[in-house]
């Protein structure tokens, strides 16, 4: 058998009569050096095959799927490719395309573009799930406040019975246009933005594992308010990403034109609140960025809790002073991004309750919190946090997990 090499194609020709992996994979991890984008091993040549020889495709699987190498199988002639699968492991796990040029096109677009460290900026990561289109103003909002980019994620979900490499037309192109609609979305919105696709047998893990490796200094997650009160594969998704990432997650709730108990939007106050309680200088950080986009106001409040074994408005002087003095410094810090804050404490049994309930009956238009991410692994934990704040606020609330 011979060899061929011409850019980034492997071209095999004559008969495969014995295992030639260990000179296919010389030239195989040379060629993923000069293209890191992906590397065609084309067969459309071979013209003879035995037993021997399908061990040289059972060894290039083993190799793509140990190193998750962006190489895919062209052009292989129907007999030798009925050889190949009759070898066990090879026929469910190696990535086969009809031509070179279908071969291209899948690691075109499967491709995980990188960018030098010295030249790379701070990122705000946005996978493309749950109600991503939402999230995506707020995220521009935030990376060019930090002279950042976003870096807009689709994860290419793959089925377990194939490899994870294996080209697929149909969903490459949706992630292409679905990438393609998320840009134009944010265009004219001051952020550069880039695409990106990884593979996965999961969505989260998929975004999770990526978020991992990239390092964004913020990623944005998205769903509508009913999404994580009914459903807590919702929450469980959050605390894998909050497990996962080593930056900060904002997780966006949402609430349609009609909000619970038939709030409209419209009828929420020009203002972001910002509780004082937990990281709560994170949170304000965030809301002077929002406010200042959306010409509003951002409202403080203090949640004075009180003991149960005392009436809810006993004289409480050191916690009444402490309430003062946080909400100074926070309108002093607000001031420094120019924008106007409004004062106020409220007195409550449960911190998170109590801001709820705040939150339902001065309807803000954003309410935004921030907790460290160690707080919010215990499911039971999140999903009151969580649920608590989407269920009792009539509009948008940012829950940002912060590494600190």
């Amino acid at each position: 058998m011979i060899i061929h090499v011409r850019g980034d194609v492997v071209k095999l020709k004559g008969s495969l009569l014995e295992n030639y992996w260990l000179a296919l994979k010389s030239a195989v991890t040379l060629l993923l050096k000069e293209h890191p984008s992906g590397v065609i091993i084309d067969g459309s040549e071979l013209t003879e095959i035995d037993e021997a020889g399908a061990h040289t495709f059972l060894d290039a699987s083993n190799y793509i799927q140990a190193h998750r190498a962006r190489v895919v199988i062209s052009g292989m002639p129907e007999n030798i490719l009925e050889e190949i699968r009759r070898i066990p492991g090879v026929r469910s796990q190696l990535p086969i395309c009809p031509t070179v040029e279908e071969a291209r096109a899948s690691l075109a677009v499967g491709g995980e573009e990188t960018v030098p460290e010295i030249r790379r900026k701070p990122a705000v990561l946005v996978p493309l799930l749950g109600s991503w289109r939402r999230v995506l103003i707020p995220a521009a909002i935030q990376a060019a406040a930090m002279k950042g980019e976003v870096h807009l994620l689709y994860v290419l979900e793959v089925p377990r019975a194939l490899p994870i490499g294996v080209p697929l037309p149909d969903e490459e192109h949706k992630a292409q246009e679905t990438l393609s609609e998320a840009e134009r979305i944010l265009k004219g919105h001051g952020a550069p933005v880039r695409k990106l696709i990884t593979r996965a047998r999961e969505p989260i893990e998929g975004a999770g594992k990526f978020a991992a490796d990239l390092s964004p200094r913020l990623m944005f997650v998205s769903y509508a308010k009913e999404e994580l009160e009914v459903e807590g594969r919702a929450c469980e998704s959050v605390g894998t990403l909050c497990h996962e990432i080593p930056g900060s997650l904002v997780v966006f709730c949402w609430v349609d034109s009609v909000a619970p108990e038939g709030t409209r939007e419209e009828e929420c106050k020009a203002a972001v609140l910002v509780p004082l309680f937990s990281l709560w200088p994170k949170a304000l950080e965030f809301a002077a960025v929002h406010a200042t986009s959306r010409k509003v106001e951002v409202h403080l409040v203090y949640p004075l809790q009180v003991p149960r074994t005392l009436p809810l408005d006993a004289s409480l002087p050191d916690q009444e002073q402490e309430a003062e003095q946080t909400l100074s410094e926070a309108e002093r810090a607000l001031k420094r991004f120019g924008v106007r804050a409004r004062k106020f404490t409220t007195r409550v049994r449960d911190v998170v309750e109590g801001i709820g309930k705040y939150a339902s009956e001065t309807k803000p238009q954003m309410l935004v919190v921030a907790h460290y991410k160690p707080d919010l692994e215990n499911e039971s934990s999140r999903h009151a946090l969580i649920c608590t704040f989407c269920h009792e606020a009539p509009c948008d609330a940012a829950i940002i997990c912060a590494t600190e």
